[in-house]
C-alpha cells in the first residue's frame, strides 16, 4: 500500500477528533466539530477482508481497511482524503534490526503505529511546577500574563498525581493493580505542545517548550515524562484483568 502516514504535526485538525470507548459494548465513538454525526465503529469486528502491508516508523504492518463510510468521516474531519487502518493481529516486523534507540525503544513489544513506545507517563505535580516556571515569566508588556498547561497538552495516556516534581525521572519501573510497566526513560518533546487548540482554533507560541529547554534539557534532547512498556505478568488471567482504571494506586520501583 502507497500512501503518507498522516499525523499531528502533518495535519493540526486531527487534534479536534475525541474518541471514546464503551468497554460494554466494544464499540469507539469518533466526535468531530467537522462532522455533523457521532461516527460509531465496532472494534470487535474485522474491519474488511483485505489485508495489505505498510512501512510504519521502521516497522512493517499488516493493516485492514473500512469502508467508504468511514473513510468519508475522516477524509471530512482532517479536510484531506485519508483511509483509516487497523494494525492485524496476525503480523509486525521490525525493519530497523539495529536496536537504535533514536528510532524506536521499545523493540520489544509489538507497537501499533507508534515511533517509541506504546504508552506515555505524565505527572501532575511535573505539570504544576512547569507552570509556576510560565507563570514567574514575563512578558513584554503582558506584565501577570498566564500561559499555564494542563496534562493533556503533553498527550499522555496515564496521568498520576500524589508525588514530587520529576519523581518519575528517577523510577525503573511501576505497578498498576496487575500490570507492571517497565520505564524506557523520558520523553523527548517537540514543538507539538506549543500548539493550543481552543473553539477549533490553532493557536502557535514558543511555550512551553522554551521554558523546558531551560531547564529540562539533557544530551541535547528536552524530556518531559516518562515512556513505558507493559510487562505482561502470568499472574493475569483474562484480558479484563489487564486493565487500569482512574483512582487505581500507582507503586514506582526504586
Amino acid at each position: 500500500m502507497n500512501g503518507e502516514i498522516l499525523t499531528q504535526k502533518k495535519v493540526p485538525e486531527m487534534n479536534f477528533i475525541s474518541t471514546k470507548i464503551d468497554l460494554e459494548t466494544g464499540i469507539l465513538y469518533v466526535e468531530s466539530p467537522r462532522c455533523k454525526e457521532k461516527l460509531h465503529i465496532e472494534l470487535g469486528s474485522n474491519s474488511s477482508a483485505a489485508v495489505e502491508e505498510i512501512n510504519v516508523h521502521a516497522q512493517r504492518y499488516e493493516v485492514m481497511g473500512y469502508d467508504n463510510k468511514i473513510d468519508t468521516w475522516f477524509s471530512n474531519a482532517v479536510g484531506r482524503p485519508c483511509y483509516l487502518l487497523r494494525s492485524s493481529s496476525r503480523s509486525c516486523t521490525l525493519l530497523n534490526r539495529s536496536k537504535n534507540t533514536s528510532i524506536c525503544r521499545d523493540i520489544k513489544t509489538r507497537l501499533n503505529f507508534v515511533n517509541e513506545a506504546q504508552l506515555l507517563l505524565i505527572s501532575e505535580e511535573s505539570v504544576s511546577d512547569l507552570n509556576y516556571r510560565l507563570n514567574s515569566i514575563k512578558e513584554e508588556g503582558s506584565v501577570g500574563l498566564l500561559r499555564e498547561v494542563d496534562a493533556m497538552r503533553f498527550r499522555p495516556n496515564i496521568v498520576i498525581s500524589g508525588g514530587g516534581p520529576y519523581a518519575e525521572d528517577r523510577w525503573s519501573g511501576l505497578k498498576i493493580g496487575k500490570n507492571h510497566f517497565m520505564s524506557l526513560g523520558g520523553c523527548n518533546r517537540c514543538q507539538m505542545i506549543n500548539l493550543n487548540y481552543q473553539a477549533g482554533e490553532v493557536e502557535k507560541s514558543n511555550e512551553p517548550l522554551a521554558t523546558l529547554a531551560a531547564y529540562r534539557r539533557a544530551k541535547g534532547k528536552i524530556l518531559f515524562g516518562i515512556l513505558l512498556r507493559c510487562e505482561f505478568d502470568s499472574e493475569i488471567e483474562d484480558e479484563i484483568s489487564s486493565w487500569i482504571q482512574v483512582g487505581q494506586e500507582v507503586y514506582p520501583d526504586a
